[in-house]
């Protein structure tokens, strides 16, 4: 049986038009430094210039899709 991953949502698309790169790549990144679920979410925001203004347990679950 195949996997279904549900498609990114309008944010997930939009972060990664203003980021320039997959935004799951760019939260990896900074996990892998060791940065918190609540600073990346900053970060985010603040990358974005305040265009993307989302919670920290939004980026767990958007990250948790891939590995699902």
């Amino acid at each position: 049986m195949l996997n279904y991953v549900p498609p990114m949502t309008p944010t997930e698309q939009l972060a990664e038009m203003i980021l320039g790169e997959p935004v799951r790549d760019w939260i990896e990144k900074r996990r892998a430094r060791g940065t918190s679920w609540r600073f990346i979410a900053r970060d985010l925001y603040e990358s974005t210039n305040g265009r993307i203004d989302v919670t920290h347990e939004t980026l767990r679950n958007w990250v948790a899709k891939d590995a699902a």
